[in-house]
């Protein structure tokens, strides 16, 4: 009887000590849910919007000391104040949503961020609305007359510095916010260790059967995770199999192992950001710098052809290899600002055909390259400047792909409430191996190529509600609008 007494309280203690290393495991399993809502819901997104209010500073302060230095007229000044009041309105977004992020909240209702750092965030989002404030009252004053030009181009530049510096700060505190986190989980690491070790140092008072028993249900799965979390630590994907026999730890799993996979997808984006960053700079720096000069020289051209009427061949040939070459910097300038550019679309019935007869007409002209045009006579409703841009694009690369002769072949036809557009040529082809890549930014296999040309394509299509696809054998490049346009709704 006193035997069984033992061996039953026994039984309660190890169920007790069992119990109580579950409970344990389920509460460190919901601060680890909640450490993955930091980085999910505060990091990444505050991190990305200072990105975009670095962008979008940067175009407000080039917009300004071009106007200054350059003094624009027409339609290069409305171009600049378009750019201007675009990049501020979206300036002026971003830094109220960052404000807003700091009041972000955890699924149990705590703030998501420490109330020392929402205190910063805060007084960032002061001081950006600050600068921007300088920013602009310094460029009134000189467009006023009331400051000079050079004193206006320093206070804007030594503006722009403050500016800069205070992302950077900012930035490193936001960066010191990930780490902690990555220092929280490894306390969690030590802690669920620990307490492995206290129940497990019970247990084996009470017998081996307790250890095993213990060892199942709790050792593996916690050492699966301290092994889980290290290798999130050190920036590591993981991908794991969630049969584990408790489902709180498999929870734990699963959100590790989303937490991985979006880090690793935000590191990729921030790099492609950056480089996306790096060609907005360059673009709007040399936009005007290659573009006047380049408009002079055409000009310039037509004056001299207009002037000599007895052209020899020779001389003719020479005049069309200069009008390719100018027509190839204007394009691959204009891929470029159409990719950078977000303008709104005016959405108006058209005709295929017309667009297409548009595109033709402005196409260098080619007697080795034969366009055939099969065009359905119907409607869209599309931005026709939009829709011939991509069309210039694909029929462009279709020129490039074919280079001494060869045909291409433009049609469309209408099914049911989607257009069909198709440009097929009679090109090599694209290598398979980059098929499913070109539509990627900056991804280009030409020489001559800025590799945003059909990136920018696939964002206007998209912007109709629309897809375009690729194939081979032949090379044939579909899009597929709808007729009518119709704005989503959320």
């Amino acid at each position: 009887m006193r035997t069984k007494t033992v061996i039953i309280v026994g039984f309660v203690i190890l169920i007790g000590i069992f119990g109580v290393s579950s409970f344990i495991q389920w509460e460190y399993s919901q601060e680890i849910k909640h450490v993955s809502e930091y980085h999910r819901n505060m990091s990444i997104p505050a991190i990305t919007l200072l990105q975009q209010i670095r962008l979008d500073f940067e175009m407000m302060h080039m917009a300004n000391m071009q106007t200054i230095k350059m003094k624009p007229s027409g339609e290069n000044m409305q171009e600049l104040e378009e750019k201007y009041w675009k990049s501020k309105n979206s300036l002026e977004q971003n830094i109220q949503k960052y404000n807003d992020l700091s009041f972000a909240k955890k699924s149990n209702g705590e703030f998501l961020a420490p109330e020392m750092m929402q205190s910063h965030m805060l007084q960032y989002s002061i001081l950006y609305k600050q600068t921007v404030q300088e920013h602009d009252s310094v460029f009134q004053q000189c467009v006023e007359g009331t400051i000079i030009e050079q004193d206006a181009i320093f206070l804007l530049e030594e503006s722009e510095i403050k500016f800069h510096k205070a992302i950077e700060e900012n930035s490193k505190m936001e960066i010191a916010g990930m780490e902690k986190t990555q220092d929280k989980i490894k306390e969690i690491e030590n802690q669920m260790q620990n307490t492995f070790f206290i129940s497990s140092g019970i247990v084996l008072v009470f017998g081996i059967f307790g250890i095993i028993l213990i060892s199942r249900f709790v050792s593996n799965p916690i050492s699966n995770l301290i092994k889980i979390t290290t290798m999130i630590s050190k920036g590591k994907i993981i991908e794991t199999k969630h049969g584990s026999k408790n489902s709180d730890v498999n929870d734990v799993l699963i959100s590790l192992e989303k937490m991985s996979k979006e880090l690793e997808e935000y590191k990729s984006k921030l790099i492609k950001q950056e480089k996306l960053s790096s060609i907005g700079e360059l673009a709007s720096r040399l936009a005007h710098d290659i573009r006047n000069p380049l408009t002079v020289i055409k000009v310039t051209f037509d004056v001299i052809k207009s002037k000599n009427k007895n052209l020899t061949p020779e001389d003719i040939e020479k005049f069309e290899r200069v009008d390719t070459a100018m027509h190839r910097i204007t394009h691959q300038i204009d891929n470029v600002l159409d990719f950078i550019k977000e303008k709104p679309l005016k959405f108006e019935k058209h005709k295929i055909s017309d667009i297409v007869n548009s595109v033709i007409a402005d196409l260098p002209k080619s007697n080795d390259i034969k366009i055939e045009i099969v065009c359905e006579e119907s409607e869209i409703e599309c931005d026709f400047e939009a829709m011939k841009v991509v069309l210039i694009n694909l029929v462009i690369n279709s020129i490039q792909a074919i280079k001494d002769s060869g045909k291409i072949k433009i049609s469309s036809k209408i099914r049911g409430d989607k257009a069909i557009i198709e440009i097929e040529d009679s090109g090599p082809g694209i290598p398979t191996e980059i098929l499913e890549k070109i539509f990627e930014p900056l991804y280009t296999t030409k020489e001559e190529g800025t590799g945003l040309g059909l990136v920018s394509c696939k964002s206007l299509i998209e912007q109709h509600h629309g897809k375009i696809s690729v194939q081979n054998n032949p090379t044939r490049f579909t899009i597929e609008i709808p007729k009518k346009f119709k704005q989503k709704t959320e």
